[in-house]
């Protein structure tokens, strides 16, 4: 999630090696963890964000399921389909150049394409219709020192959404803190503000999962202070269609004990960025970020689905979310946007799990 992100992105275009190269890192845990359980969830009010390439698969997921989302929250992310802006150069240099750190705006994401390729992709049914994001409440944020995905990229996100048709009163756009490159907490255990660094959450003195959530959730109550249950650990694998996702066989979710009892809660998917799957980093982005605790008091589940670094088929040694087609490596023209993304598609079966009624 830096310099590094770039160049072991720009390796995908290059080398293939075999599905799992040796000493590679895996998560085989799947047979001890539980099942994600149909619980009832309210589908229609379920929302999403994330970091960095989490933020990238944030807006991805958004907008391809805009029917059943209220609001997204994008830190440190360019505008849906970023890495098609370009179309003389591959979707990986679009990806680690124009959507990171382009040398101008005018080299930056070309939203005006983005714009009339979502309105294609709409008409033809591979991703919601657009319309849907309208009554919708976004919160985007860059941070003043964040090098890896500068304020000139963020800038285009709130550019698109708008030329979308999401209002301009219904986008919350922050620019103003000294952050690095990393997820805000009011943790003095995490990292200075202004620094980019392992395992980029940083005190910044506030919680940005708090303000997401505020934003995109009317009425939000302040976080508790206890939980009332444990962050389920469950069997991802078995909404994997595909081996080359780089999803790992376990992800995670916090489910309050209302919403265990028969609530019907909304759900909100959160996106870890690159280096930061469990797999890497443990229990620090799902238990750590305050996300939780805003869960537990205003009747919300967590859902964090997981990547972890793959040195194999498909290349992602960062662990990385997919926003420029690692996930269909044999494909000429890879889907990583759309419903039927393997990455997307896999996540939006976890939410119709979690939404599907209870068992009696």
């Amino acid at each position: 999630m830096s310099g590094l992100l770039a160049a072991a992105i720009l390796v995908t275009a290059a080398i293939a090696t075999p599905a799992l190269a040796a000493g590679e890192k895996t998560d085989n845990n799947a047979a001890s963890v539980a099942a994600l359980p149909a619980i009832g969830a309210d589908i229609k009010r379920t929302s999403v964000s994330g970091l960095s390439s989490g933020a990238f698969m944030t807006s991805q997921l958004y907008v391809a399921y805009s029917d059943i989302m209220v609001g997204a929250g994008i830190i440190a992310g360019g505008p849906y389909l970023c890495a098609k802006s370009w179309s003389l150069s591959p979707l990986v240099i679009n990806a680690t150049t124009s959507c990171m750190n382009p040398l101008t705006p005018a080299v930056g994401p070309n939203t005006p394409l983005l714009v009339k390729l979502s309105q294609a992709l709409q008409e033809t049914g591979d991703i919601a219709p657009l319309d849907n994001l309208k009554d919708d409440h976004l919160y985007i944020f860059s941070g003043q020192k964040d090098k890896t995905v500068t304020t000139t990229v963020v800038d285009q996100t709130e550019k698109y959404f708008e030329a979308i048709g999401v209002p301009a009163s219904a986008i919350q756009y922050d620019t103003s803190v000294a952050a690095g490159h990393a997820i805000i907490t009011n943790s003095s255990q995490d990292s200075d503000c202004p620094v980019t660094a392992a395992p980029y959450i940083n005190d910044c003195n506030f919680e940005q999962s708090t303000r997401i959530l505020d934003q995109i959730y009317p009425n939000m109550k302040a976080p508790a202070t206890l939980l009332s249950s444990a962050v389920l650990a469950f069997d991802q694998s078995a909404f994997l269609d595909s081996k080359t996702t780089s999803m790992s066989d376990t992800a995670y979710a916090y489910i309050p004990a209302t919403c265990q009892a028969g609530k019907q809660c909304a759900v909100h998917v959160v996106f870890h960025g690159c280096k930061q799957g469990a797999a890497v980093i443990g229990d620090k982005y799902y238990a750590d970020t305050g996300y939780n605790y805003m869960a537990e008091a205003n009747d919300l589940i967590m859902l964090y689905p997981q990547v972890q670094p793959s040195n194999g088929a498909p290349l992602n040694p960062e662990g990385c979310w997919d926003f420029w087609g690692y996930s269909s490596p044999t494909d000429a023209q890879p889907d990583f946007y759309s419903r039927k993304a393997p990455q997307i598609s896999a996540v939006y079966r976890m939410i119709e799990r979690l939404s599907q009624p209870r068992a009696l």
